[in-house]
């Protein structure tokens, strides 16, 4: 199940849309244990991938309508990260620029389970190899309708 930060929880609550909280941000997966919440420090995890906009650390952005409550990646950039090391994916974290992943109620996060079909996020082709691109075609977030 996707888990929202603190931080994220409380931009969507007072300052504005859930776009406007999530764009300039990256996907980060990682192997490990999956930290008990987006406020937690990230413990032990080990990075396997960011993924960015061209692949270059741009941050990524999402497209400006949401049809059926669906926030999708901007059609026009390529999500792309290089795996950064060997390993079997166990969560995701979407963070901003800049997250350093320690403890925290501020920071603007979402994560969720990562790796084989019935993951929050599916990755078809398991482990990662060091050196490997892994490109997302389709990335969103759905806001429930109940």
């Amino acid at each position: 199940m996707i888990k929202l930060s603190t931080g994220l929880r409380q931009a969507l609550a007072i300052t504005g849309s859930l776009k406007e909280a999530l764009d300039g941000g990256l996907v980060r997966i990682y192997s490990g244990a999956i930290p008990a919440s987006a406020d937690a420090a990230l413990g032990g995890a080990v990075l396997l991938n960011e993924i960015s906009a061209g692949g270059d650390g741009t941050p990524v952005t999402f497209e400006a309508t949401a049809p059926g409550g669906i926030l999708v990646k901007s059609v026009a950039e390529t999500w792309v990260g290089t795996n950064a090391a060997d390993g079997t994916p166990t969560f995701f974290r979407y963070v901003l620029s800049g997250d350093a992943g320690d403890a925290s109620a501020s920071a603007v996060r979402f994560q969720g389970s990562a790796g084989v079909l019935g993951s929050d996020m599916f990755i078809a082709t398991l482990p990662l190899v060091n050196g490997q691109p892994l490109s997302f075609e389709l990335f969103q977030l759905a806001i429930p309708e109940q």
